[in-house]
Order: C-alpha cells, then sequence, then structure tokens
C-alpha cells in the first residue's frame, strides 16, 4: 500500500534545492523542498475518483497566496527548519483537507497542532545542521507563490513522485 501526502512546493531556489538534498532525507527520495499539507494521506489505492473531487472540492474553497519563509527554526536538536513568516494560509489548507479527510489527521495525530516549515535538514548530525542553519539563514527571505496542491505517492522502492497538482481558488496570489 503506497504512502501519499499533500504538500506545496518551497521556493524556487537552486541553494535551497542543493541544501535539501544534502541534508533531509525525503530530498534523497524524490521529494522537493515543501511545506507539508497533509502526511499520510489517502493511499494511493484508494485514490478514486469520489476522493479525488473530495480533495479538489475541499482545496478550491482555499485561495491562491504569497508566502515568505522567514527564519529558521528546529524540532529538537535534529530537525532543522524553515518557518513561514505567516502560517494561517498553510493552516487553512490543512483544516480544508482534514475537515473533508476526517480519518486522516496530520502526522496520523502524533503531534498535537500544526507547525507549517519547510524541512532542511533531519539526516546529518548536529553540528552539520548548525552549518546548514548559518547557510539557509543567509537565503532568507524566500518567498513563493502558491496556486495548487501537489499529491505525491511513495513508490515501491521508497522514492516519491509527484501524482497530480489540485488548484486553489484563483483569486490573484496574494488573496488568502
Amino acid at each position: 500500500m503506497s504512502r501519499t501526502a499533500l504538500i506545496v512546493k518551497g521556493p524556487a531556489s537552486h541553494k535551497l534545492v542543493e541544501l535539501c538534498n544534502r541534508y533531509a532525507l525525503d530530498a534523497q527520495l524524490g521529494v522537493p523542498p515543501h511545506l507539508t499539507i497533509l502526511f499520510p494521506f489517502v493511499p494511493e489505492a484508494q485514490l478514486d475518483d469520489e476522493c479525488l473531487r473530495l480533495l479538489d472540492e475541499a482545496l478550491g474553497r482555499v485561495s491562491s497566496f504569497s508566502y515568505s519563509l522567514v527564519t529558521t527554526g528546529w524540532f529538537g536538536d535534529h530537525v532543522l527548519w524553515l518557518a513561514p513568516q505567516d502560517p494561517t494560509p498553510f493552516i487553512r489548507l490543512t483544516d480544508a483537507v482534514c475537515a473533508a479527510f476526517p480519518s486522516y489527521p496530520p502526522y496520523a495525530g502524533a503531534h498535537d497542532g500544526v507547525v507549517p516549515h519547510l524541512t532542511v535538514g533531519d539526516s546529518a548530525d548536529h553540528p552539520q545542521l548548525r552549518r546548514a542553519e548559518r547557510e539557509a539563514a543567509r537565503m532568507l527571505p524566500l518567498s513563493g507563490a502558491v496556486a495548487a496542491v501537489t499529491l505525491i505517492g511513495e513508490g515501491a522502492d521508497g522514492t516519491w513522485r509527484e501524482l497530480m497538482e489540485i488548484p486553489l481558488r484563483n483569486e490573484g496570489v496574494g488573496a488568502s
């Protein structure tokens, strides 16, 4: 049974991609720099027309928006991430999907609440991640625009691939 996730692709930055490829395990498995909207999501084998209709409907209620990643943050001392200046639009996306798919809470309910973030590193030792943090901080702020959420799926070999993009309501990027 193949796992899936809903993500927002991170800002188009060659330096960010390089940094994530060096330090983030999921990047090494084909996942682009991203902010997670919902993981795990419906297993790929169960993504039928009704499921995709519900997903399209839920995400179509949320307006496109712009964002800026402005600071670094940590989960413990082993996960380095970038934080959006305003996490609210990302939380709205997660809330919209969770309302339509209540059987799929974020991170299978393992954490209280949602912290929108872009993971830079989680597969290196702490001193290496501190160096990565200094490198990431020099890139900030990093900005992007969100017009769609990307559904990705994990293959049998553990690598991830893009399955589809689901558009948000287009009221002009920057609207929220």
